[in-house]
């Protein structure tokens, strides 16, 4: 059995972000063909010259000035990567944007902060979704897949925070990560008449030089003891956007090493 993801089309937004990065990159050695979306132009620009570096027959596109609110700039793009690389396979949304007061506690956030972060992250997925699945309806083939979280499934363990100063699990994050999730049900029973199939992938915490004393504390509720690699993440991704997972629609996959188990 074979992954099938060589030729595919695959946009991917938060490109240039720490899991995006990776997968990006294992994406190009499997042979897919790239649109790499990223607000962080010098980390995007990076990223996709380390890919022609490394792999001199991909073929990928870096976009860093994309409004994810702006249906005809979507279109626009869509025509552009149409045109350059071919019919769209796959779009997977993992784009991360957040307001600067993000770690703010839930009585301190401003309404402003909540309306920005819910309009820029799930109304962004919402969207792109929206134009992309208009052109794999015609095809009558597609995969869409959104990056959820544990925390769009479960509630925090907000003693995990403790003794962290103004580090905590944003309450914008839990209500958008799990519109997210539903999203993707949604999406995935309206859409799987026109065979395009839609999954989330929902990682638990990864390790990225976060305080020793929260990583310990993590670990302790982890089941396997220890927080996620940016490979752990990986790996079941590639699986949902490849061909083996062509018969998986509609689930919301944790990749959190037990912590959603108990």
């Amino acid at each position: 059995m074979e992954f099938g993801i060589k030729n595919q089309v695959i946009i991917y937004t938060g490109a240039a972000g720490l899991l995006g990065t990776e997968a990006c990159l294992e994406l190009a050695k499997q042979g897919a063909l790239l649109c790499l979306i990223d607000p962080a132009t010098e980390r995007l620009n990076s990223l996709a010259t380390e890919i022609r570096q490394k792999y001199p027959s991909a073929r990928c596109m870096a976009v860093s000035d994309l409004d994810f609110l702006n249906p005809a700039g979507i279109d626009t793009l869509l025509d552009k990567i149409e045109n350059e690389l071919g019919s769209i396979t796959c779009l997977v949304n993992s784009a991360y944007p957040r307001t600067k007061d993000w770690h703010l506690r839930f009585e301190k956030i401003p309404m402003s902060s909540w309306q920005t972060n819910v309009d820029d992250h799930l109304n962004g997925y919402f969207l792109f979704s929206q134009r992309v699945a208009l052109r794999m309806m015609k095809s009558r083939k597609g995969n869409i897949i959104n990056f959820g979280s544990i925390y769009g499934l479960v509630g925090p363990d907000f003693s995990v925070y403790e003794g962290l100063g103004e580090m905590t699990m944003p309450a914008a994050y839990a209500a958008i990560k799990g519109g997210v999730v539903n999203l993707t049900r949604y999406l995935a029973a309206y859409l799987g008449p026109y065979g395009i199939r839609v999954n989330a992938i929902c990682p638990g915490g990864v390790k990225d030089q976060q305080a020793p004393s929260f990583v310990q504390a993590y670990e302790s509720k982890v089941p396997l003891k220890r927080m996620a690699t940016t490979a752990d993440i990986t790996g079941p991704l590639l699986f949902l956007i490849s061909d083996l997972s062509s018969y998986i629609n509609g689930v919301a996959l944790p990749v959190d090493g037990g912590w959603t188990a108990i």
